[in-house]
């Protein structure tokens, strides 16, 4: 076999590592059963695991190991769970090497400059057409609480408000990508238009859901996705983004001021999470505070007259389960990935990435409990922006192919 053919070969499998990719987030949007996206993820850690090649090209920089060490450490504390099925601790195994495989491979699309043009264009429009069905049946038999919810995967609110979120800001980051090579003006105008239809529904569906965490993961991401597209220097952005949150902070402040306000703003209160969150933190605080009760360990807490299965916040469900270390390990991924995309706002995979971690980091505020997750909601505003931040700087820029 001749070097052509050898890269006619790779060529073959980084699209089917794409299709892959593209196929389960579409799965997780209409599919009714969970096998399918979950399936699409299996096929793709196969592939992923087989190609050396991929995992070779990542840059080896503080990120990727750092995204390698919470992985690994999460995993380990399994260990530390308490008496655990092996069965359930087999599965968070296969699904955290899932998630690695995923990050790898999106992140090797990005080095190459087709995440745009091969996944984020089509995941956006499937996002739209989910969003639009979900309006229809919304107004066609408005459910019986008054909150939309999605089909396939996204049957719950707070679920469909995160999904549709990453599906607008997606949808955004893609009107201002560029033009998709070969389309020509008319099939460029067509692109636009769908794109902006598409945001449009789902920023509509995320307003519907009434889930208060999802209007404020979504402000904050439409704004730092335009700051970002403005705003081409980290100093400038950091001065637009911190008046920007500020706006957005006066304006809770004076919605609070009112109690007719306040009610509309939160017309649950607390959703006991002050209840919640205090049990949690003192379960882990007084007791191993620094290691956690491991990924297994069980997170109920009972407050009033329910029973609340997880701590609703991904950043205290992260130190119930790996304490001190599993929290300080989060929060350097996180802000290593911002950094990284940050020196690279030019680039339309990196403001779209540093939207998406925006937005994820202020709704898992409030609701979320597992890092290590099947394909859905953790991956679009977790684990996709960290991807982007691997691969961002090791290729083409994150931009698409001229």
């Amino acid at each position: 076999m001749g070097f052509r053919d050898f890269r006619r070969r790779s060529l073959t499998a980084e699209r089917i590592a794409d299709v892959c990719v593209a196929a389960s987030f579409g799965a997780v949007l209409f599919a009714p059963f969970g096998a399918l996206p979950r399936a699409c993820t299996y096929v793709l850690a196969a592939l992923t695991l087989c190609r050396l090649a991929v995992w070779r090209r990542l840059p080896k920089t503080p990120l990727a190991w750092l995204t390698g060490l919470l992985l690994g450490y999460l995993v380990a504390s399994i260990g530390w769970s308490g008496a655990v099925e092996p069965a359930l601790a087999t599965r968070f195994c296969v699904r955290a090497l899932v998630v690695a495989a995923f990050v790898a491979a999106f992140a090797d699309c990005v080095r190459r400059g087709d995440a745009q043009r091969r996944i984020c264009r089509w995941f956006a429009l499937c996002g739209g057409l989910a969003a639009a069905l979900a309006l229809v049946g919304f107004w066609w038999q408005p459910p019986a609480m008054g909150r939309l919810t999605g089909p396939g995967q996204i049957g719950n609110e707070l679920i469909a408000g995160q999904a549709f979120t990453a599906c607008a800001l997606v949808a955004l980051a893609a009107l201002t990508a560029g033009p998709v090579p070969g389309t020509g003006n008319r099939g460029a105008g067509c692109w636009r238009g769908a794109l902006a239809a598409s945001a449009a529904a789902a920023a509509l569906a995320v307003a519907l859901t009434g889930a208060r965490s999802c209007w404020a993961a979504l402000a904050v991401g439409v704004g730092v996705l335009a700051i970002g597209h403005v705003a081409r220097t980290p100093r400038r952005f950091a001065l637009l983004a911190a008046a920007w949150l500020a706006a957005l902070a006066a304006l809770v402040a004076v919605l609070a001021w009112s109690d007719a306000a306040r009610g509309w703003l939160l017309p649950r209160g607390g959703s006991f999470r002050p209840v919640i969150w205090e049990a949690i933190f003192a379960d882990t605080a007084g007791g191993p505070l620094w290691f956690g009760h491991g990924l297994l360990a069980d997170g109920a807490v009972t407050a009033g007259d329910f029973l609340f299965l997880h701590p609703h916040s991904v950043y205290l469900a992260v130190f119930h389960q790996g304490g001190i270390v599993g929290l300080a390990l989060l929060c350097a991924v996180l802000g290593a990935a911002a950094w990284r995309l940050l020196q690279h706002l030019a680039a339309p995979d990196a403001r779209l990435g540093l939207a998406l971690l925006a937005a994820g980091a202020t709704v898992w505020l409030f609701d979320g409990h597992q890092l290590i997750h099947k394909v859905g909601v953790v991956w679009w505003l977790f684990w996709l922006p960290v991807a982007s931040a691997i691969g961002i700087g090791a290729g083409a820029g994150g931009g698409v192919r001229r």
